[in-house]
């Protein structure tokens, strides 16, 4: 999104990929050159992979003006290496676990000037960070919603009590979830949750909804398309996260925009959009207080990718005639 905002803004784009997709053979997409480097997260072929990312099939020295990384990691030391070869700006933004101490082999590398250029996605993303660093990001600069994605309207009733969205995945704390909707359903029998998503974890959490006596109450989604999941949204009163970790959460934005209120443990930008709690007895009051608040009737947006694409142009666009490679 934020590439097609920049690319709209007549930006030129030349995007190196790493991993995805499987091939070998640059292509455009909406305007810009991509050029992949078939890594396929393979560590077997990681030399090979750099190789490529090093030397890109077009001119740089004398034209790029700004390389910009995603996730501190392979991709920012390539940005890096990039960046000080041509003699032009580098920034990275952190994007997740990587602010987490298991990405200590990164973060070593890390210094007071390369810290001014990086980019948190949230304030709790920046906080992690300095805990496990001693070093803040230059910029906090979140994700922003697409114009395009915000509802004109909501509905007036929404049949959906509550809503969980998310992989299935340790991280998301999905046993969590279930405890606080366990302890919600004791006042209020007849609630109506549903669980959008898939993972490694489903078979568990499926037993675990039986035996919480759940069964009736919680339906598990499975994956569904972007929109149907949007639509699910504008259905349900509450999105309930109890993640351990998210460095902006984006499902939060989006919950807020379609009209949802937002439980949610203290990660990401939960503490904007939502209210927040650790333990699940107080994750369970604040969802049955949330539940018993009028519907919403406007969509809350804390921002828009427009403005995060001008926050990014601010900070590493010197003229308006430039290029930058992601």
């Amino acid at each position: 999104m934020l590439a097609r905002g920049l690319l709209q803004r007549g930006v030129e784009l030349h995007i190196i990929a790493l991993e995805y997709p499987f091939c070998h053979t640059p292509y455009d997409w909406y305007g810009a050159r991509v050029y992949p480097c078939n890594g396929q997260n393979r560590r077997i072929i990681k030399l090979r992979t750099l190789w490529r990312a090093n030397t890109p099939p077009f001119q740089l020295e004398g034209t790029g003006t700004t390389v910009h990384s995603f996730w501190l990691g392979w991709t920012s030391f390539v940005g890096e290496r990039m960046a000080r070869r041509y003699g032009i700006r580098h920034f990275t933004t952190l994007m997740g676990q990587d602010v987490l101490p298991q990405n200590r082999w990164f973060q070593r590398a890390l210094n007071a000037e390369r810290c001014a250029r990086l980019v948190a996605v949230s304030a709790f993303q920046n906080r992690v960070l300095a805990q496990h660093t001693g070093f803040q990001a230059g910029h906090i600069i979140p994700w922003g919603l697409p114009g395009v994605e915000i509802p004109a309207s909501l509905p007036a009733s929404r049949p959906l009590d509550l809503l969980g969205a998310g992989s299935l995945v340790a991280v998301k704390d999905w046993e969590k979830w279930l405890g606080v909707v366990a302890l919600a359903a004791q006042k209020k029998p007849d609630l109506r949750a549903e669980l959008i998503g898939d993972g490694p974890k489903r078979k568990k959490l499926e037993s675990l909804t039986r035996r919480l006596g759940l069964a009736g109450n919680v339906r598990f989604a499975g994956n569904l398309p972007r929109q149907e999941a949007l639509a699910r949204m504008r259905q349900a009163k509450v999105l309930l996260h109890t993640a351990h970790f998210e460095s902006f959460g984006f499902v939060l934005a989006e919950a807020a925009a379609n009209g949802c209120r937002i439980v949610s443990t203290p990660v990401g930008i939960a503490t904007e959009v939502g209210v927040t709690a650790e333990g699940i007895a107080e994750l369970a009051a604040l969802l049955t207080e949330q539940l018993g608040l009028a519907i919403r009737q406007q969509p809350f947006v804390p921002l828009e990718m427009e403005q995060t694409v001008e926050a990014y142009l601010n900070i590493y666009f010197p003229s308006p005639d430039v290029s930058c490679w992601f």
